[in-house]
């Protein structure tokens, strides 16, 4: 870091030079507060210059003097002002912007092309090669990841209760004996936007089955019942994917959503319509 030194910090008054009281009041100021600077220009010795003098039309009359300061090896100068009133009194001063480096331009224009060909390269590698997972998709905002569905005429598992937060064992049956329950795990994630709110309901998705039908998923929080009491096993790490959900950037969601089937009906293309459209085949 360059030390302070103790030459006298120099100030070019421009054609503002009718004004030097006032302004030798700001920059006495300015000098006498440099830690405002923080510690990174703080102790820099800088060159100062008056670029603009503005005073109000209305009593009691302000004035707003503008220096701009530049710290050897920054291209960008710093930008700051200082408001003094008709009486000589300081009442504000404001730092607007520090000094910048500019970036070689040769870097500039590596860093930009290396970005367009990840933004380009890394979904068509994704989405198109023949290693890559197929049942991970891509939309404008999402990305979505499917495992495997499974079927079962039972699920149990464990979670919280709404009300009293504390654990419970639940269970989600089929509708009937001739349905049995489509099982499929997903990772959605906000890959884009800001800020995006999932609906996921009876209409976030649709499925079409083996049998050319569609269907929709089933509400898996009311479809289970409370089986504390009974003594169950084989329960799955299952998390039920249901709700209203807001995700910002770079974050994600994870849980199985449930379909009913009829017995040996399978899962052909699942289409998540909910804020965005992403298709998946299995």
């Amino acid at each position: 870091m360059n030390k302070k030194t103790n030459t006298k910090p120099t100030l070019d008054y421009g054609k503002f030079s009718g004004e030097k009281e006032k302004i030798d009041i700001a920059f006495s100021h300015i000098i006498n507060n440099e830690y405002e600077y923080g510690p990174v220009f703080e102790k820099t010795e800088k060159i100062y210059t008056v670029t603009n003098i503005e005073t109000s039309s209305t009593t009691p009359l302000v004035s707003r003097i503008y220096f701009t300061f530049q710290i050897d090896k920054y291209d960008e100068t710093g930008d700051e002002h200082v408001e003094i009133d008709s009486d000589n009194k300081i009442l504000t001063r404001r730092i607007t912007s520090f000094p910048k480096q500019k970036k070689p331009l040769p870097l500039i224009i590596i860093t930009a092309f290396s970005l367009l060909i990840a933004i380009i390269v890394i979904p068509w590698v994704l989405l198109n090669s023949d290693t890559a997972d197929p049942l991970y998709k891509a939309g404008k905002v999402l990305w979505i990841k499917s495992e495997e569905p499974v079927f079962q005429k039972v699920v149990n598992y464990e979670g919280p209760d709404s009300i009293s937060g504390k654990l419970v064992s639940w269970e989600i049956t089929g509708v009937d004996d001739q349905n049995y329950l489509g099982l499929v795990k997903l990772k959605i994630m906000n890959e884009t936007a800001n800020t995006i709110t999932l609906d996921i309901n009876e209409e976030c998705a649709e499925l079409l089955a083996s049998n050319k039908k569609t269907y929709y998923p089933a509400n898996s929080l009311t479809r289970a019942y409370d089986v504390s009491k009974i003594n169950k096993k084989n329960q799955m790490d299952f998390v039920p994917l249901w709700g209203t959900v807001e995700l910002t950037a770079g974050t994600l969601v994870t849980g199985y959503l449930v379909f009913d089937l009829p017995n040996d009906v399978t899962f052909s293309r699942l289409r998540w319509i909910a804020s965005d459209t992403v298709t998946i085949n299995y």
